[in-house]
C-alpha cells in the first residue's frame, strides 16, 4: 500500500470513473485501474464495482475510502504544517501598536519565537495615528489600535477585526484616596488631576468629561505616567488590559480601579491590516494568538 493507490482510490470515487479520474491525476487508465487492482490484492477485497457506466463503490470499498480520506486528509495537514513551519521560520514580521497592549504582545511574541527560532519580529509604539499610517503605507504589517465602531469607519483602504473590549480603568496610587473603591465614576475624578498618554480616544474621553477636569500632562512616554502616578502626583485612564504586566501594578503600588461609563461608546482593542496588501502567514497567525490569549484574560 502507498500513498498514491489512496489518492487514485478517493479521485475514483468522488469521480466515479476511472478515465476521469485517470485524466485529473495525469496518469493512463491502465495505470490507475492497476494501481486500485493492487491495493485491492493486498486488502482482500474489492473496493469498487467496474461497469461501462463507471465505477461504484462496494460496501467494503465505502470503509477503505472513508479512511483513505482520514489518512489523506491528515497527510495535507502535516504538509501544510511543514510548509508552515518553513514560512514562519523564515519571517520577518512587522508591528506597530499604541501601548496599552504591548505587554500581551510580548508574550505572543515570546512564544512565537520559542517555537520558530529564526523568525524576525520588530514591534514598535506609536500613536494611533502613526500606526494606521504604518500599515497603509506597508512600514508594518499588522497594528493595533483602539477606538470605537464609530472611528473605525473612518479609516478607509484598511480591514480592522475586533479583538477584545477595551474597558476603560482608573490608574491610582496605593496612596491615593480613590484606591479603596471598588469602581470610580465621573463625579469621584472631580478633584483628581490627570496623566494621560497621547492617543485621541484616551484625549477624546476625558474632554468628554468636561472643563473641571485638570489634565497635568499627556506624553507618549508610559514610564513616566506611571511615575507620577506612582508617586501619587495624578491619576491615569487607560485599558485594563493595559495595566497588565506593569511592574508598578504587579507590585501593588499602582492600581488600576474599574470606570464606570456612561453616555460613551465604548472602545475595543483592533487588530489592522491593509486591504492593497494580503496579510502574511505571520501577521495571520500572530493576530490569533493575540485574540487567544485576551480571551484567557476575560
Amino acid at each position: 500500500m502507498n500513498i498514491e493507490q489512496l489518492k487514485y482510490v478517493r479521485r475514483v470515487a468522488s469521480s466515479g470513473s476511472f478515465t476521469q479520474a485517470a485524466q485529473s491525476c495525469h496518469v493512463t487508465v491502465t495505470g490507475i485501474s492497476r494501481a486500485v487492482s493492487q491495493l485491492e490484492a493486498e486488502l482482500g477485497i474489492k473496493i469498487f464495482t467496474r461497469s461501462r457506466s463507471g465505477a461504484v463503490p462496494t460496501h467494503e470499498g465505502k470503509m477503505i475510502i472513508s479512511k483513505a480520506n482520514l489518512i489523506l486528509n491528515q497527510l495535507d495537514e502535516l504538509i501544510s504544517e511543514a510548509n508552515s513551519y518553513k514560512e514562519m521560520n523564515e519571517a520577518k514580521l512587522r508591528i506597530s501598536t499604541i501601548p496599552g497592549p504591548t505587554s500581551i504582545l510580548i508574550d505572543v511574541l515570546t512564544g512565537l519565537r520559542k517555537e520558530f527560532p529564526s523568525i524576525r519580529l520588530h514591534i514598535s509604539e506609536q500613536g494611533t495615528t502613526t500606526v494606521l499610517d504604518d500599515v497603509r503605507s506597508g512600514r508594518s504589517d499588522v497594528g493595533f489600535v483602539l477606538f470605537s465602531e464609530e472611528m473605525m469607519l473612518k479609516h478607509r483602504g484598511l480591514h480592522f477585526e475586533q479583538l477584545v473590549n477595551g474597558q476603560l480603568a482608573l490608574g491610582v496610587s496605593k496612596h491615593s484616596p480613590l484606591a479603596s473603591l471598588k469602581s470610580v465614576t465621573v463625579k469621584d475624578l472631580h478633584l483628581s488631576q490627570f496623566v494621560l498618554y497621547n492617543d485621541p480616544y484616551i484625549i477624546d474621553y476625558v474632554e468628554h468629561l468636561g472643563d473641571s477636569v485638570d489634565v497635568l500632562f499627556t506624553s507618549n512616554n508610559i514610564e513616566s505616567i506611571m511615575k507620577a502616578v506612582n508617586e501619587n502626583i495624578a491619576v491615569t485612564l487607560g485599558t485594563d488590559y493595559s495595566f497588565r504586566a506593569n511592574p508598578l501594578v504587579d507590585q501593588g503600588d499602582v492600581l488600576p480601579i474599574p470606570l464606570e461609563m456612561s453616555h460613551h461608546e465604548i472602545p475595543y482593542l483592533w487588530s489592522v491590516s491593509s486591504l492593497d496588501n494580503q496579510s502574511s502567514k505571520a501577521a495571520q497567525i500572530f493576530v490569533k494568538r493575540m485574540i487567544n490569549l485576551l480571551q484567557r484574560y476575560q
